[in-house]
């Protein structure tokens, strides 16, 4: 009986025993995909059209090639979601900034062509990733998918400042669309001129240029679309 006492309190003595908990979690399929498209970029930046690779991507992400099968249908998907997820938080970005200033038309579009000649978009190094994304649009369903839609985001975005700003001028009539498209076509082309010789001209220049189209188009709003005469 001793003996069995003995046991017994060395028994009750003994630690508890946690339960197993394993090394790594399963992450969510969202956190799957953003650690994918994220190693895509990096991909692209680095290697340019190289990295368009999915035994790349997938070294670069620490996963298998069968689990970027396993998310994404094909490379053109897996690009194409990366695409529109620099594209579309890069608008977020840029809104994020304006929302900062008052509610007035020509000062958020002045707040949009500060933030848009930041280094929040002066990005020299991202330039290669674009290149590939445009040099894919023409072959490629997913991406011309995905171009409409951050194309059409970022459109309406330019077209509700625009219109409000044109009621101001009292240019009622004004073809808003085309306002929208030249002013995207004039940022894009600055950007693209600055990332391939940033001493081409300054941020400060830049964001000069646009105010300088804008207030020169407020008079020439009504005319926008006219046939020529």
């Amino acid at each position: 009986m001793t003996g069995l006492r003995a046991a017994a309190r060395s028994a009750t003595r003994r630690p508890v025993m946690k339960p197993y908990a394993p090394k790594y979690r399963r992450e969510s399929p969202e956190t799957r995909r953003e650690g994918l498209v994220e190693a895509a970029i990096r991909c692209l930046a680095r290697d340019g059209h190289e990295g368009v690779s999915v035994r790349r991507i997938a070294t670069e992400a620490g996963v298998s090639v069968g689990l970027i099968n396993h998310y994404y249908d094909s490379l053109d998907e897996l690009i194409a979601h990366a695409y529109e997820t620099l594209a579309s938080g890069l608008v977020r970005k840029l809104l994020d900034r304006v929302e900062t200033v008052p509610a007035e038309p020509r000062a958020r579009l002045t707040a949009f062509f500060q933030a848009s000649f930041s280094p929040l978009v002066l990005d020299p190094g991202l330039l290669g990733v674009w290149v590939v994304f445009w040099s894919m649009l023409k072959h490629s369903p997913a991406m011309q998918a995905a171009q409409q839609r951050t194309w059409g985001e970022y459109r309406a975005v330019l077209e509700e400042w625009l219109a409000a700003h044109a009621e101001q001028a009292g240019a009622g009539a004004a073809n808003i669309r085309l306002a929208a498209i030249g002013l995207a076509a004039l940022l894009d082309g600055c950007w693209l001129e600055w990332c391939l010789d940033p001493t081409s001209f300054s941020p400060d220049e830049g964001i000069a240029l646009c105010e300088s189209w804008v207030d020169a188009l407020a008079g020439g709003f009504p005319r926008l679309g006219d046939p020529p005469g």
